[in-house]
């Protein structure tokens, strides 16, 4: 069976600000909630009136659907309140609004990025092994990868949100907290840029960092990239 990757672009009513976007496909699972410092989301939403875990988006046998997980303010499609822990069935061009329509997402087909594409086989999954004591990390269970405080946390990061776009501004704040808010000390685009080199390096290939200009950057596996050569 083919599958389609879908784009969850969150729309705003601040003018200037940056467009911020998920990808939700098959397997993958895209929790919508408030950010805070314990948050699980992959989606985090900097809004109080958002509930931790407000809702989830999800594929299953190639649709697309979204579940309310009780939120105190609810979340509706097309207008349409929820029913909290009952799935509903969305598509392209459907306007899913949470707080009373505060918070609004639109779903869309991103061709400039992905196609249509067959679930990756099992056995090409990749096998992610981090701890945290020892800041190493093993992948499909080859030579442990030890890594630098700055580095880690940076790997850290992006891996807990793989394939969801993350800002320097979150960035910053994981690998570099104690120059936060300070004026004489702000991290530069090229202190991010060579730490996420040396991050690409420490990979060996496993996993690749992308650039999304005046946005952030994503980490994907590289089994997502050819899916075409495992049918």
């Amino acid at each position: 069976m083919i599958y389609k990757t879908f784009k969850v672009v969150l729309r705003t009513m601040h003018k200037g600000q940056t467009e911020e976007f998920a990808y939700v496909y098959e397997g993958k699972s895209l929790l919508i909630g408030r950010a805070s410092q314990h948050s699980k989301a992959d989606f985090r939403l900097y809004n109080d009136f958002v509930s931790r875990e407000h809702c989830r988006i999800y594929m299953e046998e190639g649709q697309l659907l979204i579940e309310d997980l009780a939120s105190k303010h609810g979340t509706s499609v097309n207008q349409m309140p929820l029913v909290p822990g009952n799935p509903c069935h969305i598509e392209p061009g459907d306007s899913i609004a949470l707080v009373n329509g505060l918070i609004e997402f639109i779903i869309s087909i991103d061709n400039d990025l992905t196609m249509d594409f067959t679930p990756v086989n099992p056995e090409f999954l990749q096998t992610v092994a981090i701890n945290e004591h020892l800041q190493t990390v093993i992948i499909n269970e080859e030579a442990p990868i030890k890594m630098p405080t700055k580095e880690f946390n940076c790997f850290k990061l992006l891996y807990e949100n793989l394939d969801n776009l993350i800002s320097k501004e979150e960035i910053v704040q994981q690998v570099w907290p104690e120059r936060v808010g300070d004026p004489e000390q702000i991290v530069t685009a090229e202190e991010i840029a060579s730490l996420l080199y040396r991050v690409r390096k420490r990979l060996n290939g496993h996993f690749a960092i992308k650039a999304v200009i005046q946005k952030g950057y994503y980490m994907e596996s590289i089994h997502s990239f050819n899916l075409s050569d495992l049918s």
